[in-house]
């Protein structure tokens, strides 16, 4: 196994680990109304240390690095000159851990995109 892809795996997991588990707490408590993650999260958050390892950088900053790493790895851009026409090429490598994590990292960036906009969202009359 290639060390470099081996240690990129770990370290995708270990920034969308506080993502993850915020959005699944999330998820639980108000999608099946379980508690309990909930009140573990506000125990959790009583503490410095993890107050910085769910801060809002670390959580939103996180899935992006991880889709930017995953991107560089797996797809490439091209461009060339053929025929006097200008073509541009993408291309993507079929690394399945790759593709797994920048698919995990989107999402996420996705949901916690979607909430923030949906609790800061309100109606202005005019």
């Amino acid at each position: 196994m290639n060390p470099l892809k081996h240690s990129l795996g770990l370290v995708s997991t270990a920034l969308l680990l506080p993502a993850l588990s915020l959005c699944t707490t999330n998820i639980l408590h108000v999608g099946f109304g379980i508690e309990t993650p909930n009140r573990l999260l506000d125990a959790l958050l009583a503490h410095t240390v993890f107050k910085l390892i769910l801060s809002p950088v670390v959580v939103l900053g996180g899935p992006l690095v991880v889709f930017a790493l995953n991107a560089w790895q797996t797809f490439h851009i091209s461009a060339d000159q053929v025929n006097e026409e200008f073509v541009i090429a993408l291309s993507m490598k079929r690394a399945f851990g790759s593709l797994f994590y920048l698919a995990l990292a989107g999402g996420l960036v996705l949901l916690l995109g979607a909430y923030a906009f949906a609790e800061n969202f309100q109606v202005v009359s005019l």
